[in-house]
């Protein structure tokens, strides 16, 4: 790491000697070891590392952008000749703008002997997903990776913005489905991460049965019904849909570029009342998604999005922070290989106060929604395609695995139609919580 920050205060001297002007690099070193089942067996652990520096200048308020993977300083002094090259070419704006200095220290998570683990140790981890998924004998693996990844983050600005970051971390996937005689189901997918090493073991076992669980359930599927009401969405199609939607119509350069519906709402009711939603970057046990700064160097924070069901919060970068006249919020988005981009990171649904069984009870007869497959707008909000891995529900009681069938409504609507908020909250993929949650105004259409 101490090379990456002489590289960029070398960078950032160049600057100062070819043409004053704001300067911000964000290097991104990794390294990554996998382990891939596939085609019925493992292939063999392969490894790479990779480095790649990005570098904005900022001239006379005009933009100018580079990246390289050649990590010489000789060449990230040419790098920089050539970003403000660009920039003398580039349109001027007035909101182009770097982070402003902070309070930063360096920051690391992960388990040093994670850090040391050997091609060996994926195996095994391997070995024990797809075993784990395999045990019954109906289930069939598309594919199943393990992967060790470890990388440095290092953002450094003219204003004196000096971040750093190192994590290691592993992560798994198991993808498939299951047969029984002529039948297939449709494919599936679990995975989850851990920072820990006594914590990959479990985890492994827990992705393997949700996996296991899941496909296994979606065998003996039966038809479904033409109707328009309830539907029970689980944690997966919540975390899809409503998730994706919030995130695009939060971002301010959506507001203020007229693609939100949400643009100058903020405070007003855009979901039911019992709906909750905050954004966590510095939650530990999400650690793919953990990132006490931002693409830009911006220190990051728990924020309620959605409170009460209204508007709580915008997401910023710098630009729209500039051109809004707000404060950054620590959602600046992204890698070296291109400019930030506005995001939430840590996302979680707050949990309500029905049992599963009663929101069972609740929906009486119809469609619980696990993946859904198909388009969705998250500017007009209206979304159409196909339920998968989704089952069927009478009077009150899980009845079979269902056929594909259609869906259709408009996602804001359906914000302000959540009936009920099941109380227990899961974790998905290590990425995403969320309850189930009960829905009015859905279409379905049996094939």
């Amino acid at each position: 790491m101490s090379h990456i920050i002489q590289l960029s205060h070398a960078a950032l001297d160049e600057c100062k000697r070819l043409e004053p002007c704001d300067a911000e690099i964000y290097t991104d070193d990794s390294f990554e070891m996998k382990v891939v089942f596939e085609n019925t067996d493992f292939s063999v652990a392969s490894s790479s590392h990779g480095a790649m520096l990005g570098l904005r200048v900022i001239s006379n308020n005009r933009l100018g952008f580079v990246t390289t993977n050649t990590l010489e300083e000789k060449d990230v002094r040419e790098k920089v000749r050539e970003a403000q090259m660009i920039a003398r070419l580039s349109p001027a704006s007035p909101f182009h703008a770097i982070a402003p200095k902070q309070k930063h220290s360096a920051f690391q998570l992960g388990d040093e002997r994670i850090s040391a683990a050997l091609p060996k140790d994926l195996l095994k981890w391997a070995e024990l997903l797809v075993n784990e998924s395999r045990r019954d004998p109906r289930v069939s693996l598309d594919r199943a990776e393990v992967t060790l990844h470890s990388t440095e983050q290092v953002v450094v600005n003219s204003n004196g913005v000096e971040a750093k970051i190192k994590q290691t971390m592993c992560s798994w996937f198991v993808m498939g489905m299951a047969k029984e005689g002529a039948e297939v189901t449709s494919f599936d997918y679990e995975g989850n991460s851990a920072v820990k090493w006594d914590d990959i073991e479990p985890r492994i076992l827990e992705t393997a049965q949700l996996f296991r669980e899941s496909v296994l359930g979606s065998l003996g599927a039966a038809s479904g019904k033409n109707y328009k009401g309830k539907v029970l969405f689980h944690p997966v199609a919540v975390g899809t849909l409503l998730a994706g939607l919030i995130n695009h119509n939060v971002n301010a350069r959506s507001q203020q570029d007229g693609m939100s519906k949400w643009a100058g709402k903020f405070g007003e009711l855009v979901a039911h009342s019992d709906f909750n939603m905050t954004e966590d970057p510095l939650n530990l046990s999400r650690p793919a998604h953990w990132s006490p700064f931002d693409r830009e160097g911006v220190l990051t924070s728990k924020h309620e999005v959605i409170k009460s069901g209204h508007l709580n919060h915008t997401a910023h970068n710098m630009f729209s922070a500039t051109r809004g006249k707000a404060a950054p919020t620590g959602n600046a988005t992204g890698g070296a290989r291109s400019m930030s981009s506005i995001g939430l990171m840590g996302l979680s649904v707050g949990g309500g106060k029905t049992s599963e069984n009663d929101l069972y009870d609740a929906l009486q007869t119809g469609l619980v929604l696990k993946r859904f497959s198909g388009n969705s707008d998250p500017v007009s909000g209206q979304f159409s395609g196909v339920a998968k891995n989704s089952w069927w529900v009478e009077k009150g009681k899980r009845t079979s695995a269902l056929k594909e069938v259609m869906i259709a409504g408009n996602m804001f609507d359906l914000l302000k139609s959540i009936q009920l908020i099941g109380s227990k909250v899961h974790c998905i993929g290590g990425s995403f919580d969320s309850p189930y949650i009960l829905i009015d105004g859905v279409s379905v259409t049996a094939g």
